[in-house]
């Protein structure tokens, strides 16, 4: 079946297909434990295991090994078969891996919380390839970074849901059974169990058959010679993206870590005023994302890539240079905001690269992500311990700016091949 919408309209259903909005409501079932996560496992590790800082930087970094090594199969089998049956399998692994964490954590095992970790990190892959290129095939060329927006903004909602249901029943046992361990991390047991039920509705209701066709041609000589992947400067450019992606995913998960030490160091020591400034970044860019995803479907990709960079830098530059937590906290949120901009527009772009390898290319994508955000904490400390609590951040913003020409080389070389021209609307009225 496929679902075919008047292309001159601009409302929301001319965006998407009609079962999109179902589809993406499996991100929020998946998002819940996102930030508690985040939270309770260093907890857990530093003051009931008494964990050493190498222990707990080993179990962080194996939830993206297990991404990175899951990314490039996933990717490759993406193309071929059932992309539901795979989120499905994604979905439940989640839920499994969730089960894995309550129980390392009842049983005190630092060992069962790295292995809980690398499961879970190993079916994201599963879970979000196969979806990111749904959500590519159910969405208009036109509104594509909308659509990833949409899913950013999925991905906001549950975690801001998933807070306030992990820490209400992780304070309410603390009051009323301080030593019940298993009642104190039930919430993982609910997020568990609320993935394998997503996962569950998601194959039953979801019809991958159901693809946006544009009413007018959008193919070209040059997008059916990306198919057979022939061109030298196709091949030039991807290569050339992948490795920036690599280079860029390092350089973003350099300073990251280090930016709640920085700040209690720094500008506020009192934990829970630096929670309150630091939290409000994580949602606000979230719950904006749709927003975002229009501003980014109307913005050049060589402009939006060097817009996002530059910006970013330079927000950067005034956040290790603020005293004040407000202000901190003000830059933090327009700094988010702008590297979620800047993610929708690659987003949008990574997508119309091929159809048919679509899953591929996203894998791809995934694998060298990932392989940076491994990197990037390793240098970043590295960089801390030798120059200073600045340093990481100082070394972020130099190698953000020196990215934009390789963003800008690595488009122009494939610009000529992708499958979905961004030039869409002008295309359409010649063909008219």
């Amino acid at each position: 079946m496929i679902s075919s919408v008047n292309d001159e309209k601009n409302t929301y259903e001319s965006r998407v297909t009609d079962d999109f909005s179902s589809m993406i409501k499996i991100i929020i079932f998946n998002s819940l434990g996102f930030f508690f996560l985040d939270f309770l496992i260093p907890y857990v590790a530093s003051q009931e295991l008494q964990a050493a800082g190498i222990d707990m930087g080993v179990i962080f970094s194996v939830i993206v090994v297990g991404y990175m090594i899951s990314s490039p199969f996933v990717g490759a089998i993406t193309d071929r078969v059932s992309k539901k049956l795979l989120v499905f399998i994604g979905s439940i692994g989640r839920g499994v891996a969730y089960f894995i964490l309550y129980g390392a954590i009842i049983l005190k095992s630092l060992l069962g919380i790295a292995l809980g970790m690398f499961f879970l990190g190993f079916l994201a892959g599963f879970f979000w390839i196969p979806l990111n290129t749904l959500i590519a095939e159910k969405s208009s060329v036109k509104n594509r970074s909308y659509a990833y927006g949409r899913r950013e903004s999925a991905e906001g909602i549950g975690t801001f849901f998933g807070a306030f249901v992990g820490f209400g029943i992780l304070l309410i046992a603390f009051e009323i059974a301080p030593h019940n361990s298993f009642l104190i991390y039930s919430a993982l047991i609910v997020f568990g169990l609320v993935n394998i039920l997503a996962g569950i509705v998601f194959l039953i209701c979801v019809d991958e058959s159901v693809k946006y066709i544009e009413n007018f041609r959008n193919e070209s000589i040059a997008s059916q010679s990306v198919q057979k992947w022939v061109p030298s400067s196709l091949v030039i450019g991807l290569s050339l993206l992948f490795v920036v992606l690599f280079l860029s995913s390092t350089n973003g998960s350099l300073a990251k870590p280090f930016l709640n030490v920085y700040l209690l160091e720094n500008i506020e020591d009192n934990p829970t005023l630096a929670a309150l400034a630091y939290a409000p970044s994580g949602f606000v860019s979230m719950l904006l994302a749709p927003k975002l995803g229009e501003i980014a479907d109307h913005t050049n990709p060589y402009i939006g890539i060097s817009l996002a960079s530059g910006l970013g830098a330079l927000i950067t530059f005034f956040l290790i240079n603020t005293t004040n937590l407000w202000v901190f906290a003000a830059l933090l949120i327009m700094d988010v905001t702008v590297v979620t901009t800047g993610g929708l527009v690659l987003s949008n772009f990574i997508s119309r690269v091929s159809k048919s390898h679509r899953g591929k290319i996203f894998g791809f994508q995934s694998t060298f992500s990932n392989f940076g955000a491994i990197i990037g904490p390793l240098f970043g400390g590295i960089v801390w311990d030798l120059f200073g609590s600045k340093s990481p951040f100082i070394v972020s913003i130099v190698v953000e700016l020196a990215l934009i020409p390789f963003y800008i080389i690595a488009m122009f070389y494939l610009l000529p091949h992708l499958a979905e021209s961004f030039e869409v609307k002008r295309n359409a009225d010649q063909n008219s």
